[in-house]
């Protein structure tokens, strides 16, 4: 009966009026749909045996909750967000999000007490309760909410404790999230590459300001600084410590896993890392995905994934330490999975310096279809809540949100009993001190979080420090030592000595963490630029220690955090730690340490580049040995003695390591014309002449052509007009030639017109020419061009003026189909800024139409037009034709098609008003990553594209058909453009049939046949 008044007593408040009159949240989803029951949600929900799940609470009692929070007595905190909106609207600021306070008093898996703890938020995305308040993240800020006295009031307004994590005018996606505290003491919270930010405190000036790029970062509540952990990723959204501190977490796309370790570049499609000398990027920390990679995503959905995951898609996660489940779940990391609606199960072992994760069987399945689950924790009695949201969307959806529904699942095993917690808070520090041995992770983590409190007020806690040294010291479980070890270090700190003592435990995790507290409070310097507070003076006992551990201790884990560790000294001292862990032969594969070294030796570079060579001299890892001679490489202007002491050093030592030397040159010199030739460089092509090595003599060959060797000159010339020699090798040799502008370059290149694999490299060489009469010859030969190497001269064709009326003329007189002329054409002539030209284009191809009015006209003909009558009549087949024509250049779908832009095959393709928004509107929202670029260069081009790559030497522009890699000095001026690599008017070249077609194929759920 009571369960039943609270339900009605809730029902009754649906309305939300109130002495603050909380807007009602609305709908915005088209036809107002309605989901199913949660007494029926809860049916579908399948278990392994055993288990049990019950409704923790339901509509209205909770809707759109997006992340929760426990407190000292047990409660449920849950943050609802009401303001998320769809793309036009991004958020809706005339609503407000809420937190909420769950309890169940009884134990029976059902929460009967609920209140409004606050209800005046904006953008609300996470809570972490703790330290007597809330700290409550609403993008971009960070704001503690106090409640000093526990009585479920606020003490008083928001206080903003931290600022700048922006969100993004063209990407509202992946902002801030993900408020947890560390075992360390620190709040950790994540954030999405697509929302750049520069934190720090409020009034913080913009030089002191800490960038993030995507990752993780983290909060000292007393210390009140900020630093960022890791750079990359997609979109991290779930994070949490396994039983010895380490930390992980979930990202939604693009590989699920990651070990988050401080300092590290993570892989991140589409993304320039910001640091232009990081060069390789670790991946994903796990041996498999949970959708088939060898397919489109798209395909992996609906249950056609079942074997791998579900989907690919991930959003919150766990690392189950809890006491309910079965022993055989403990330590498993969960994630939900959320194309799949099913728990995700990964197994954590360790590998090499790190771990790998591996997969293992899906644990639960929510048959609901409308189940959106965003957060998963356990807590006091070990069972798992489950937050959905509850709604149609799903990721890259934006029909609309349906805010008035949302649930809480509970998921226990065997028989439950009511676990009553008694409030923390109270708790005398002896009874904190006892629950780090409990089974339960929850407890100690409380506890701890208590402790880090009353210690942060002043309390004296000398008997509960002295129970925690005293679990430390013990031979006991090593998980308890660890617990003990960083609730004293929350607490205040270890002394330095019974931290140096860890250093020698015989545990690799106690020793690891050790390392990693020790130098807690060194800043780490790991993206952009250094930390504004970074150390100047290190301990030497302390960087003594570490020498010696990176020189004799035998765990990859303690390895690790020594590589971790090198960002937070200063740079002139890193090569004392970096130079014994870079002589451990058997870390030269390792996932991480060869690239994570590399990390905290790139500013070396500019402090004392001389120290590298000896570095490279005792590096037994082939990837940072090329790293650091590619390095090196790039200042061979600044500095030429350092590059000539390590090739010096190449020819005195093996083969192999020559080859990774030469390798990193090559890499370092792409798109350089010239390049000083170092003093040493006859010596060593002598020594590699006599190679039996045939990849190591050319790439002497290729450089010793950079270098301004006339003989090697003459060889590539040679070998690229040899008709008898093999046709890669011709094709390289004329790459060659191509790039030092070989003197007789463009007779060369005319003269391999009419070669085919060869006439796509030659009109890269004759695209540097002035000449106006180089645009009839080159019209003259398309046709002899294959199909899909056309788009390459187009491209050519469309960067001069002189050569783009000769295109035209061409289109006009039908020797050039007007319908291989797409709009990445037209807007590259109208970049031209010849207003005849611009003219011609008009009469010859078609009109763009700019104005937000046109646009809209437009769409509003279309949406008329393409009835589903008539697509039906459609053939999707020739609209496939169509799209690998026009659109797979730079977009994949159905695992087909080039990678410039996003993959099209898991986007909202069956709504029409989302095609014809995304194709006629493409820069009405656009992320950074496919904004446009236009170079114009000093000998007359104007190229477009995405800027993929820069040094201060080059910049690497990905145009639709390739990837150029140019000088800096050769570039006029760089115009970055607000609207997207990919253009308005792309249906303009297209019949009504055509437009009908294409359509049909982009809106079909499955490949269909291509038309011939």
């Amino acid at each position: 009966m009571r369960k039943f008044l609270f339900a009605a007593l809730l029902s009754a408040a649906a309305a939300f009026a109130g002495p603050d009159d909380f807007p009602a949240p609305t709908n915005s989803e088209p036809g107002n749909p309605s989901p199913m029951s949660p007494q029926e949600a809860l049916a579908k929900i399948t278990l392994p045996p055993g288990f049990h799940a019950t409704l923790f609470a339901a509509e209205p009692e909770v809707m759109n909750p997006i992340a929760m929070s426990f407190d000292a007595r047990g409660r449920l905190w849950i943050a609802e967000n009401f303001t998320y909106a769809e793309r036009a609207l991004r958020f809706d600021l005339r609503l407000r999000d809420r937190i909420l306070i769950f309890e169940d008093t009884d134990g029976d898996g059902r929460a009967d007490s609920r209140k409004v703890f606050s209800d005046h938020l904006q953008m609300l995305t996470s809570i972490a309760r703790g330290h007597g308040g809330v700290w409550a993240l609403c993008p971009p800020q960070v704001l503690f909410i106090p409640d000093r006295n526990g009585d479920d009031v606020p003490d008083g307004p928001p206080e903003v404790v931290l600022d700048g994590l922006t969100v993004a005018q063209e990407n509202y996606h992946n902002f801030a999230n993900g408020l947890k505290w560390g075992p360390d003491g620190w709040l950790y919270g994540r954030c999405g590459a697509s929302c750049p930010g520069e934190l720090g405190v409020p009034g913080t000036p913009p030089e002191r300001r800490v960038p993030i790029r995507g990752g993780l970062w983290r909060f000292h509540p007393e210390r009140k600084t900020v630093e960022v952990l890791t750079h990359g990723t997609t979109n991290p959204w779930g994070h949490d410590w396994d039983a010895f501190g380490e930390p992980f977490f979930i990202n939604t796309v693009n590989g699920h896993l990651w070990h988050a370790i401080p300092g590290a570049h993570f892989v991140r499609p589409h993304t320039i890392d910001p640091n232009p000398h990081a060069y390789g990027l670790i991946d994903l920390h796990a041996d498999h995905w949970h959708f088939d990679t060898g397919q489109s995503w798209m395909a992996s959905r609906d249950g056609k994934a079942d074997a791998f995951g579900g989907g690919h898609a991930h959003v919150g996660m766990m690392i189950y330490l809890g006491d309910n489940w079965p022993a055989d779940y403990r330590g498993k990391l969960c994630t939900l999975n959320f194309h799949g609606r099913r728990i995700n199960v990964d197994r954590l072992e360790r590998s090499g310096s790190g771990f790998v994760g591996k997969h293992e069987p899906d644990m639960v399945q929510f048959g609901d279809p409308w189940f959106r689950g965003n957060e998963l924790d356990y807590g006091p009695d070990g069972g798992v809540f489950v937050l959905d949201w509850s709604d149609t969307g799903e990721c890259h959806d934006s029909t609309g949100v349906h805010r008035t529904s949302g649930r809480i699942f509970k998921i226990t095993y065997g028989e439950t009993h009511p676990v009553q917690v008694s409030d923390l808070a109270k708790a005398n520090p002896e009874d904190l001190v006892k629950l780090h041995t409990h089974e339960n992770e929850w407890f100690a983590r409380q506890a701890r979080l208590e402790l880090a409190r009353r210690a942060a007020a002043g309390e004296d806690l000398t008997e509960a420090r002295q129970g925690l040294a005293a679990l430390l010291g013990r031979e006991s479980d090593p998980t308890y030592r660890m617990r003990a070890l960083f609730t004293l270090h929350a607490m205040g700190g270890l002394p330095p000595e019974m931290l140096r003592r860890l250093l020698l435990d015989g545990d690799e995790h106690l020793r690891a963490g050790a390392i990693h507290l020790l130098t807690d409070a060194w800043p780490l310097d790991t993206i952009l630029r250094p930390h504004p507070g970074a150390v100047r003076e290190v301990p030497p006992e302390i960087l003594a220690s570490f020498t010696r551990m990176a020189r004799e201790d035998r765990s990859g884990l303690v390895r690790l955090a020594l590589a971790s560790t090198l960002q937070r000294l200063p740079v002139a001292r890193r090569a004392e730690l970096a130079a014994p862990l870079l002589a451990h032969a058997e870390d030269a594969d390792d996932h991480n340490l060869p690239m994570l070294v590399w990390y905290g030796l790139m500013p070396l570079a500019d402090l004392d580049p001389a120290a590298l060579v000896p570095l490279a001299g005792a590096c037994e890892w082939p990837t940072t040995r090329r790293y650091i001679a590619r390095r090196v490489a790039e200042d061979a202007e600044k500095a030429p003695a350092t590059l000539n002491a390590l090739l010096q050093l190449a020819g005195e030592r093996p083969e192999a390591f020559l080859a990774d030397v030469l390798a990193g040159m090559s890499d370092a010199f792409t798109g350089w014309r010239k390049a000083p030739k170092p003093a040493a460089w006859d010596a060593l092509q002598t020594k590699a002449a006599a190679s039996a090595d045939a990849a190591l003599r050319d790439r002497v060959r290729d450089l010793s052509v950079l270098f301004g060797d006339g003989r090697a000159l003459d060889e590539m010339k040679r070998l690229a007009l040899d008709p008898k020699a093999d046709l890669r090798a011709r094709k390289q040799a004329l790459q060659t030639l191509v790039v030092a502008r070989e003197p007789d370059l463009r007779s060369i290149c005319e003269g391999l017109l009419g070669e085919k694999y060869l006439n796509t490299v030659a009109i890269r060489g004759l695209a540097e020419e002035r000449d106006p009469a180089l645009g009839p010859k080159l019209v003259k030969v398309y046709k002899s061009f294959a199909f899909d190497e056309r788009p390459q001269l187009l491209a050519v064709l469309v960067s001069r003026a002189p050569w783009a009326k000769a295109l035209l003329d061409a289109v006009a007189e039908g020797k050039v189909p007007r319908a291989d002329l797409s709009a990445f054409h037209a807007r590259e002539i109208r970049n031209l800024g010849d207003p005849a030209l611009t003219q011609q284009l008009s009469q010859v191809w078609g009109e763009l139409h700019e104005s937000a009015a046109d646009k809209r006209q437009l769409m509003a003909k279309l949406k008329a037009e393409l009835t589903p009558e008539l697509l039906a009549k459609a053939d999707p087949s020739k609209g496939r034709a169509t799209f690998t024509q026009t659109c797979a250049v730079c977009h994949t779908l159905y695992g087909e098609g080039g990678k410039i832009g996003p993959d099209l095959t898991g986007s909202g393709r069956d709504n029409l008003d989302y095609l014809l928004e995304n194709i006629i509107d493409p820069s009405a929202v656009v992320t950074a990553d496919f904004r446009l670029s236009t170079l114009t260069l000093k000998d007359g081009r104007v190229l477009s594209g995405m800027i993929a790559a820069r040094s201060e030497r080059t910049l690497t522009l990905k145009t639709m058909t390739e990837a150029l890699t140019i000088e800096q000095a050769e570039i006029a001026s760089t115009q970055d453009s607000p609207v997207s690599l990919m253009p308005e008017g792309l249906l303009l070249a297209f019949t009504p049939e055509q437009v009908r077609d294409l359509f049909a194929y982009l809106m079909s759920r499955q490949q269909v046949p291509l038309a011939h």
